[in-house]
């Protein structure tokens, strides 16, 4: 018989939820957010990122992004631009204050996945990865 306790989509979903919850509750004394976290991260690994890309990679949607760069922009941490080439794409840049607030949160996530990975194995951490991606990889030739 079914039970949702031992059901993948359920544990991972519980366990998920606690470590973002654990995360966001961390992150509130630096006066960001997670998601705002996610967003400094990405576009200062790729500056100029396109805003469509910035939203695949955070896996939300591209309406979202769009309220969160405003957002940004306003508390002055990142600016768009219109690509040069094709006027229909337009690329986010850190200004330095949202340089500085990545490179200061940076630590911060080291240290938080350090402390959530301890007495883990790296082997254990590739098997684990490896194992979800097959997942998502079995449940995308299902779509």
């Amino acid at each position: 018989m079914f039970d949702l306790n031992d059901c993948i989509c359920f544990i991972t979903n519980t366990a998920s939820k606690k470590i973002i919850d654990e995360f966001n509750n961390r992150l509130e004394n630096s006066g960001t957010t997670r998601v705002q976290w996610m967003a400094l991260y990405f576009i200062g690994e790729k500056d100029g990122i396109i805003q469509k890309e910035l939203s695949q990679k955070m896996n939300v949607q591209e309406s979202s992004i769009a309220r969160l760069m405003d957002r940004m922009e306003k508390e002055n941490l990142c600016y768009r631009i219109r690509d040069v080439k094709d006027r229909r794409i337009t690329r986010v840049r850190l200004t330095p204050l949202g340089e500085t607030m990545r490179e200061e949160l940076l630590p911060f996530g080291q240290s938080f996945h350090n402390e959530a990975t301890q007495n883990i194995s790296q082997e254990e951490l590739s098997i684990f990865k490896e194992v979800l991606n097959k997942m998502v990889r079995n449940l995308a030739k299902n779509n």
